[in-house]
């Protein structure tokens, strides 16, 4: 019996993962602001895909977001004209597994931003540019500062904040990067982009953030549902067993 009632409490999560599979991908229609030096725009999905590795788990959530592509791919929802294309998801995983950690103070998170910014110099084009990638540095101290930011912001929304606003400029610094040498976007483009970036993922981040409260919310309301069914049904069936215990012990 216990066995079953694990197994029904793990429902959860495969009707949540269901649904923000089908959520993800319909947000990747959504269109948001232009990426500069290319014909393609971020979508809204930029805004819900970082909280799947939280509450899914890193793998559990890297794979959802993988699928939801080649389910994409396999029903013609999305076109596939290059590398390029085939690594759309690449940041929105990065920023997911940037997301999970900051609640875990893990210190690979300086990993993605820490890579980005030196393949970023190591470019020619990059180079020339070579201040972009200041933007970088800002995940960098929010992870290095985890500590201090926990110490000093009480209030949990704006200390989710912090952390969407260093995942949503990791998925920035691994796009970057995929853009920069998959397509060798010209200087102008990203100084031109400069003016816009900051107040960009400071949108985005918002949008994580409030992703993550509503996914808490609904990820909450789930397990309840579950768990009171699971144990209803627990309960019906030991007034079954009870049942046949005592009518064996009438007729015995």
């Amino acid at each position: 019996m216990i066995k079953k009632l694990k197994s029904k409490l793990n429902a959860p999560k495969i009707v949540f993962t269901i649904i923000s599979m089908a959520l993800f991908i319909a947000l990747t229609k959504v269109k948001l602001t232009p990426i500069f030096g290319t014909s393609t725009q971020f979508t809204a999905s930029v805004l819900f895909g970082p909280v799947l590795s939280n509450f899914l788990g890193i793998g559990y959530g890297s794979g959802a977001i993988i699928f939801s592509q080649l389910f994409g791919v396999l029903f013609g929802l999305y076109k596939i004209k290059s590398i390029a294309s085939w690594l759309t998801f690449a940041p929105i995983i990065a920023a997911g597994i940037y997301f999970a950690k900051m609640f875990k103070l893990s210190k690979k998170l300086l990993l993605a931003p820490l890579s980005c910014i030196a393949l970023f110099l190591f470019h020619p084009i990059g180079r020339e540019v070579w201040y972009y990638s200041l933007f970088w540095i800002t995940p960098i101290l929010i992870a290095i500062f985890k500590p201090n930011i926990d110490n000093l912001i009480k209030n949990q929304a704006w200390r989710v904040y912090a952390y969407s606003l260093g995942s949503a400029l990791t998925d920035h610094s691994v796009g970057s990067i995929i853009y920069l040498y998959l397509l060798n976007i010209p200087a102008e483009f990203w100084i031109q982009a400069i003016p816009f970036t900051l107040i960009e993922r400071m949108i985005i981040a918002a949008g994580i953030t409030l992703s993550y409260f509503a996914t808490k919310v609904v990820m909450s309301l789930l397990h309840q549902v579950k768990i009171a069914i699971a144990l209803a049904k627990a309960k019906n069936e030991k007034a079954k067993i009870q049942k046949e215990k005592t009518e064996r012990e009438i007729y015995a």
